[in-house]
């Protein structure tokens, strides 16, 4: 707490103090330069002097300097004249060095040098240290003669002046700082009172950040500060308007941002719920749009592949050469390409790419980017190469019938149609391929109409058994030639069920008829029912041929047949078993196969009952 109240008048005291310290560091420095000046000033009267009264005691003899014992000379003269503060000592020495006369301030003991050898160092000036002390002394030198002939030497020494001052100072210095330190009070209440204006100025500037708010300052002030304050103000003005007008640009740009952040979420929405993989390249070539169909379709993941050229993430080099050369295209030379290749993640794909420019919707000759569709046409190749087939099959299927029905037609006009028997035969092979004929449309008529979702179930209620049974006996009228035994379980009481009789009379009848198809002279056609609490099952069993395992999966495929010769030399078209699954499960039920090869086959179907009715499957 103590720290942020000394911080506080700092800052509020602050001027004041630094024009305190300033006061003092000039009071500072004008006496440094006062104490400078007279160490130099006392310097120059020191030299003087010792220059002055070495060479006057150089001019007179030695004897005049030192004289005999008894005598009054120069140098006893001088030992009374001692009272200057800064005298240190003279002494006089002989050629030898041998010191021969001596006066001294107190306390003082004059340093032993060397003589002087060569002339040029009689007359000299030197600093030196006193012993003891170490005060420093300027040392005066100069010869003594007697007769024209060197008798010793003169040593003049001063005491080197110092920065420092005496207490006759004081009085000078006081008077010196007294009138820096009342006009360093002066100038802070001037400088206060010029600076008022804007104290105030920055409290109200301190409130408006506190409140956030940009208002004018209703300040009062003089000359150029007044003018400040007013320029100041007209800016706050001009800030205000600009503020309000931006408010209003940015309430526009929000509205529009938010605009045009929805309709990007839609149009987002709407491509990732696309059924196809969709990818968006921009004018570099780089992907700056993929929906998730990638990950499923390719086993890419969209994040790896934004910002990416086509050849960082495709591994099939003609694709990327397709979706390169889609990019390099100008908006007029652009023609729809489509091409298909197998992805080396799942190659029993076939996976379509085709490209679409995306123009600017107000510049149209301009090209923003490439959509690229990715789309499986795996199921298109195969219902083409299927309707083929299927087509392949019914042209066989209707050629063969109509060639016997041809053939017998064109006998009967010869001769040999004048044979009773003959007539009777060729009658009943017309017949029985025209029934065959007849069959095959009808089987393809209903197969085409339950795939394209056009049957309609007409149900009503229908006695099962009596069909079953209407059924099973029609069909064994209708072998007796083949010299099959034919034998039928059906429970006397079956519940009626709700069911279109017509279609699964169909079921019914091709069933029978494969199994009766696929026996042998004095083999065994059998049907059982069986009826429970909770469902109906219908069993049609033969004794024939039989089923190979690896061909039990494709026998409820359109006209597929097995390629062995006992199945061959049967007549046949591949639709009746087919059709009987459709049927059956139109009816909500289950059609299964138990087949041996060689002992024969068994087909079930199974019906689940509700209250009595066959109305839905498992």
């Amino acid at each position: 707490m103590q720290v942020n109240q000394i911080l506080s008048v700092w800052k509020r005291e602050r001027l004041g103090l630094m024009m305190v310290i300033a006061s003092l560091a000039v009071i500072t420095v004008i006496v440094g330069m006062l104490f400078v000046n007279q160490q130099k000033s006392e310097m120059e009267n020191i030299r003087k002097q010792g220059i002055s009264l070495a060479k006057l005691l150089s001019q007179m003899s030695f004897d005049q300097v030192v004289p005999p014992t008894g005598k009054q000379g120069a140098f006893a003269v001088l030992q009374h004249n001692q009272e200057q503060t800064s005298f240190s000592y003279l002494v006089v020495v002989d050629t030898s060095g041998r010191q021969i006369a001596e006066i001294s301030s107190s306390g003082v003991i004059a340093p032993v040098i060397p003589v002087p050898s060569s002339p040029s160092e009689w007359l000299e000036e030197k600093t030196l240290s006193l012993p003891g002390d170490g005060k420093q002394v300027v040392e005066f030198h100069a010869p003594l003669f007697n007769d024209s002939k060197l008798a010793g030497h003169i040593r003049l020494g001063y005491f080197k002046p110092g920065l420092g001052f005496s207490s006759k100072q004081v009085p000078f210095l006081a008077t010196l700082a007294l009138p820096i330190f009342l006009l360093a009070p002066l100038f802070y209440f001037l400088i206060r009172r010029e600076i008022r204006p804007l104290q105030k100025a920055n409290s109200q500037l301190d409130e408006l950040v506190r409140q956030g708010t940009l208002n004018k300052m209703e300040i009062t002030a003089t000359g150029e500060l007044q003018e400040f304050m007013n320029h100041l103000n007209g800016f706050i003005g001009s800030a205000q308007d600009r503020i309000k007008q931006l408010e209003s640009e940015r309430s526009g740009f929000e509205t529009t941002t938010k605009l045009l952040s929805y309709k990007r979420s839609r149009i987002d929405s709407v491509l990732q719920s696309m059924p196809d993989a969709l990818m968006v390249l921009d004018e570099s070539g780089a992907v700056s749009f993929a929906n998730s169909r990638f990950n499923t379709l390719l086993k890419v993941s969209p994040g790896d592949i934004l910002s990416k050229k086509p050849v960082e993430w495709c591994d099939n080099q003609d694709v990327v050469a397709f979706l390169s050369d889609c990019t390099r295209k100008s908006a007029h030379g652009f023609n729809r390409n489509v091409y298909e290749f197998s992805p080396r993640a799942t190659p029993d794909k076939t996976v379509s790419v085709s490209s679409y420019p995306l123009f600017s919707p107000r510049e149209p000759d301009q090209l923003l980017g490439t959509l690229v569709m990715f789309r499986d046409v795996t199921a298109e190749i195969l219902a083409k190469q299927s309707s083929g087939a299927f087509i392949a099959h019914v042209a066989h299927e209707l050629k063969s019938p109509l060639n016997v029905i041809a053939m017998y037609s064109e006998t009967l006009q010869n001769d040999d149609g004048k044979d009773d028997a003959f007539r009777i035969e060729a009658s009943n092979i017309i017949h029985d391929e025209t029934e065959r004929l007849t069959q095959l449309i009808n089987n393809i008529l209903s197969i085409t109409k339950i795939e394209m979702g056009s049957i309609s179930i007409e149900r009503k209620r229908v006695k099962l058994r009596d069909l079953i049974q209407d059924t099973f006996d029609t069909n064994a009228r209708n072998a007796n030639a083949k010299d099959l035994a034919f034998e039928a379980d059906i429970p006397r009481e079956m519940s009626p069920v709700a069911a279109d009789k017509d279609l699964l009379r169909i079921a019914l009848n091709n069933l029978l008829t494969n199994a009766i198809k696929y026996s042998d002279p004095g083999g065994k056609v059998s049907l059982t029912a069986e009826e429970d609490e909770n469902s109906i099952r219908i069993s049609i069993r033969d004794n024939g041929i039989g089923i190979a395992p690896d061909e039990q999966k494709k026998i409820f495929e359109k006209f597929y047949r097995s390629e062995r010769d006992d199945i061959q030399s049967r007549n046949g078209h591949g639709l009746g078993l087919s059709l009987a699954q459709e049927i059956i499960q139109l009816h909500g039920g289950t059609l299964t196969l138990n087949s041996t090869l060689g002992t024969g086959s068994e087909f079930v179907i199974d019906f689940r009952k509700e209250t009595d009715l066959l109305k839905q499957a498992v």
